[in-house]
């Protein structure tokens, strides 16, 4: 089953519009950016991110249907069990005790960074249970908001196997394949996702980047989508 959005009833397009005008703030553009961290430094692959990712924007349009104050909820934590449920969606656990951690060090880099003089005492075992307790609270949350289906259809196999499937010479391949798929990386990023299908959004990826590195292709993309795309860029 495919978990896309692209036919929101009017409840669920009203929270996007609504979405859509406050994701561009920065603490939500900091989470998906928490997410990425949290996935290198727990050795999780791209695919990991993309699919967290998805499922913040999806329960973060979720939240938005009942509230729109920002602080209802802490985001950080909320990006946090995305990874969690997409690492073993994926068939990329990792135990609940080391996301807790990962996510107690990287918040409190942030904190620090913000502020040098900060003291930030070592995680407690209190702390730890509540960190265990919110993150296994908001997985409820996600697995509801996408109806208790994980899977998320990706473009990066459409984007691989389109690629291969040209006459290019294998160096201008590679550069093609690295540079669709960092349009990928960052289109989950936008609300894409939740509005267009993983191979339109891979067709839109794989134009932009023929576009970019000035490589012809056969490749043609629904203009919508290349917009979804660009549009994030220029936010």
């Amino acid at each position: 089953m495919e978990v896309l959005m692209s036919q929101p009833n009017f409840a669920q397009e009203k929270s996007i519009k609504i979405y859509e005008k406050t994701s561009e703030h920065s603490s939500y553009q900091d989470s998906l950016l928490f997410i990425r961290d949290l996935a290198i430094m727990l050795r999780l692959s791209q695919q990991c991110v993309a699919t967290a990712q998805f499922y913040f924007n999806s329960a973060n349009i979720s939240f938005f249907s009942i509230s729109s104050d920002i602080s209802s909820y802490d985001s950080l934590l909320l990006a946090t069990s995305c990874l969690f449920i997409a690492g073993k969606a994926l068939e990329q656990p990792r135990h609940l005790e080391l996301f807790c951690k990962v996510f107690y060090d990287r918040r409190s880099a942030i904190q620090i960074g913000k502020n040098s003089r900060l003291q930030i005492p070592p995680m407690s075992k209190a702390m730890l249970e509540k960190f265990k307790q919110s993150i296994i609270y908001y997985e409820f949350i996600i697995l509801n908001t996408i109806g208790f289906s994980t899977y998320i259809p990706l473009p990066y196999s459409y984007i691989t196997n389109f690629v291969n499937l040209t006459d290019l010479d294998v160096k201008t391949k590679d550069s093609l394949l690295r540079c669709a798929n960092s349009f990928a990386n960052d289109s989950f990023r936008s609300l894409v996702a939740l509005k267009k299908n993983a191979e339109n959004i891979g067709r839109a990826c794989i134009f932009l980047a023929s576009k970019y590195l000035q490589i012809e292709t056969t490749i043609s993309a629904d203009p919508e989508t290349i917009n979804f795309i660009l549009e994030w860029y220029n936010n």
